[in-house]
């Protein structure tokens, strides 16, 4: 479900560099704050070099002191990190007809936004577009471009399932936006970004094996199993709107059957013909306190249909926790027990049953988590 685009092979003494301060880079993003000497022993590299390039990066404003720390032989040492607060990087996700991005730090500060039409008939041009609007008027420009995809990325990083962005099938997404926008790009399913913000920093915080049921204007899952997003052969594990109706599976197109009929907007189509009026913003929420057996009966079936998505992922990978994101969330509280009772009797041992804790800020905290996987790819555009 995930592709970013592959540099050439570095050579020469500039590229090299590149590849220290990189190392650097991701060294103290994951064990920092450290003394040059830790980070001369954990990269390899001679003090002299580490020197160097600490040097450059904090008169760059990249790295800051912290402190100090006694050593061995009694020369205190000072203490150097990672500014996350000097790093930015543009996150760009569709609302429906519009298409936004976000500029956001590595502590997770959202520093300015921006939202525009899309146009799913040119949507490179799209996409470029509101990332170069908000690079222009960033006070720290970004250094990485993250697209949350609705969708599929194939493995050649050609998009294999994306109606949002229209007929665009073997698009090379991230190609294309690089050449746009000269920004380095990683493009990644849009659940799985929400699913990595619950882990890191929502719901899901610090548990290894989960499964994230989203629903929204589709309905995916993402399965994290050992820490890792299980992605499957193709990219498109977790597509969970694609399951059969019955035991009979049907041919499918752009959209699964199940998603058609158990997203907010099937479920407001379901509910017009059986007489029930619900708003398009407030649908569940309208849903669950509407007093009549029609709206009960209904809001049963709904329960039932989103237990049985979480429960074929639950009997497949045994996850510790299931967590709910998206129209889930606006279910109150009975409904959100009955829900939980459902996934609980029917899965073959224990599973936690929680409900998505960041909303929006998911997809922003799960970019950041997906980025510094590889520091090397994030900070490229920084120490150019």
């Amino acid at each position: 479900m995930l592709s970013e685009s592959q540099p050439a092979a570095p050579t020469g003494r500039d590229a090299l560099r590149r590849i220290r301060t990189g190392a650097i880079f991701g060294t103290l993003l994951a064990s920092g704050p450290l003394a040059r000497t830790d980070l001369a022993q954990m990269t390899g590299y001679s003090p002299s070099t580490v020197t160097g390039i600490v040097q450059d990066l904090s008169e760059a404003g990249y790295l800051r002191v912290v402190g100090q720390q006694e050593s061995t032989g009694g020369r205190r040492r000072t203490l150097i990190e990672l500014n996350r607060s000097a790093v930015t990087v543009a996150v760009v996700g569709l609302r429906g007809p519009r298409i936004w991005c976000a500029l956001i730090d590595l502590e997770g500060n959202r520093l300015d936004s921006v939202e525009q039409d899309f146009d799913p008939r040119d949507p490179v041009g799209s996409t470029a577009s509101v990332v170069m609007t908000l690079h222009r008027r960033a006070e720290i420009p970004p250094v990485h471009v993250v697209v949350a995809l609705p969708g599929v990325v194939a493995s050649d990083g050609s998009l294999a399932l994306s109606p949002a962005y229209g007929p665009v099938a073997h698009l090379r997404l991230a190609d294309e936006l690089e050449a746009a926008t000269e920004l380095r790009t990683t493009v990644e399913n849009d659940v799985n970004l929400i699913a990595l913000g619950e882990r890191v920093d929502g719901a899901g915080n610090g548990v290894d094996d989960l499964v994230l049921i989203h629903i929204a204007e589709g309905i995916g899952a993402t399965i994290i199993a050992n820490g890792e997003v299980l992605d499957g052969a193709s990219r498109s594990a977790g597509e969970i709107g694609f399951l059969p109706q019955g035991l009979e599976a049907g041919p499918h197109g752009d959209r699964g059957d199940f998603e058609k009929r158990w997203t907010a907007s099937g479920i407001q189509e379901e509910a017009a013909r059986l007489g029930l009026a619900l708003p398009h913003e407030t649908a569940i929420e309208t849903l669950c306190i509407t007093e009549s057996a029609v709206a009960r009966d209904l809001l049963d079936d709904v329960v039932r249909a989103w237990a049985f998505a979480a429960i074929v992922c639950v009997c497949v990978v045994n996850p510790a926790r299931v967590i709910f994101s998206g129209d889930a969330v606006a279910l109150g509280e009975q409904a959100r027990q009955r829900l939980s009772d459902r996934v609980q009797s029917a899965a073959p041992s224990l599973t936690e049953v929680v409900f998505a804790e960041l909303g929006s800020a998911a997809i922003l905290h799960g970019a950041i988590a997906r980025v510094i996987k590889t520091p090397a790819v994030l900070f490229a555009g920084a120490v150019e």
